[in-house]
């Protein structure tokens, strides 16, 4: 019987020794998983509890891929940008430190390069077949509000989207308006078809009023959208006119930080833009075809009037791309608790000190709601 006792107690012990060794691996895969859950670059992210400065940035999981995010505050207790780039393929954060310099001492400042963009772009370029649609890109950056709040604390988040980014911005607060303080739309994006059939015909009565035979011979080649085979040649004719129009935004901003390195990364950038082009207007280049694409899902007079969050347009004057008068369409169609339309002077479709500063003004607005609130 005591040699039973001794017998059944060593089993017992060898059996709690097994037990120890089939649950650590439980613990650690759990510990590791919620570890996962605040990677950011490849090291654990860290979370704003109290007040500090905060400088990251790295890939993060969203859609599926690696997707570049940055970070950068004073204190990251402060309310959110997020900002939306342009193009598509356009990302803003090589240029954000000298652009949005000192913004940072009163916001949490958030870049992010979209699927097809940038370093998002060096890490991951899209299959054979791949297609960008708005319906994806807008959920990645709803999943990207997701890891702010994760990481950030639920902290007031203004949107911010410039030229295509504005149409994406439009997309995410219609689908969740309650995670968001406020939308901006800077070059809004209201139409593919109604901004470039606007943008032909503005670039063409300055062209008929200064008689630039070269351009009207452009123009009349080209003919009025839509077209068959997209081209960069109305973007550049409307380049040329807002340099007439437009101050031009300083020579420094367009330094891009060396962590960039875009002189090395030139021709990937130059292939992510291309690509996303492309995608954008629905252009197989392997058929030759033109088809469904981001630009013909765009119609935002008919699709988004109703926007349940304070609406901030900033306009250039001088906007060729993004017309003024389209924006005001919209903007008159919209119903939203707050809405503001705000037009500068001697700007144009790109970022220049004159509508840099009116976003400045309007998120100082809108942050001291937010404190008095």
């Amino acid at each position: 019987m005591h040699e039973i006792t001794q017998q059944a107690r060593r089993w017992m012990l060898t059996l709690q020794i097994l037990l120890c060794w089939l649950l650590i691996p439980v613990a650690d895969a759990a510990n590791q998983a919620q570890a996962d859950e605040l990677l950011f670059g490849g090291a654990r992210t860290v979370q704003c509890k109290t007040p500090a400065a905060m400088r990251q940035q790295g890939y993060i999981r969203l859609g599926g891929i690696e997707q570049w995010v940055s970070i950068n505050t004073s204190n990251c207790t402060f309310p959110l940008i997020l900002f939306l780039h342009g193009g598509p393929a356009n990302p803003i954060s090589p240029f954000a430190d000298a652009i949005y310099a000192g913004w940072e001492q009163q916001f949490t400042l958030v870049q992010w390069d979209q699927r097809a963009s940038g370093k998002t772009w060096l890490r991951k370029q899209p299959a054979t077949g791949e297609r960008l649609t708005l319906a994806q890109m807008t959920q990645d950056g709803l999943e990207l509000v997701q890891y702010l709040q994760l990481i950030l604390g639920n902290r007031p988040l203004i949107l911010m989207g410039s030229s295509w980014g504005s149409a994406l911005g439009v997309k995410m607060v219609q689908q969740q308006p309650q995670w968001f303080a406020a939308y901006v739309g800077s070059s809004q994006l209201v139409s593919g078809l109604q901004n470039q059939q606007a943008s032909y015909q503005a670039v063409l009565t300055l062209a008929t009023a200064a008689q630039a035979q070269a351009a009207l011979a452009q123009l009349s080649k080209m003919g009025p959208p839509p077209y068959a085979r997209p081209s960069g040649m109305l973007r550049r004719l409307t380049r040329q006119y807002e340099a007439k129009l437009a101050t031009p935004a300083p020579a420094h901003w367009w330094q891009a930080s060396p962590a960039f390195e875009l002189e090395k990364q030139a021709p990937a950038y130059e292939a992510a833009e291309d690509y996303s082009f492309l995608q954008f207007m629905g252009f197989d280049a392997e058929t030759g075809q033109t088809t469904s694409g981001m630009f013909h899902d765009i119609e935002l007079q008919r699709d988004a009037t109703a926007l349940k969050l304070p609406v901030y347009f900033i306009q250039g004057e001088a906007d060729l791309v993004t017309v003024p008068a389209v924006t005001r369409a919209y903007f008159n169609a919209i119903r939203a608790p707050h809405k503001e339309l705000i037009m500068v002077a001697k700007a144009g479709h790109g970022p220049n000190a004159q509508s840099i500063a009116a976003e400045w003004q309007l998120v100082q607005r809108i942050r001291a709601q937010l404190i008095g609130q």
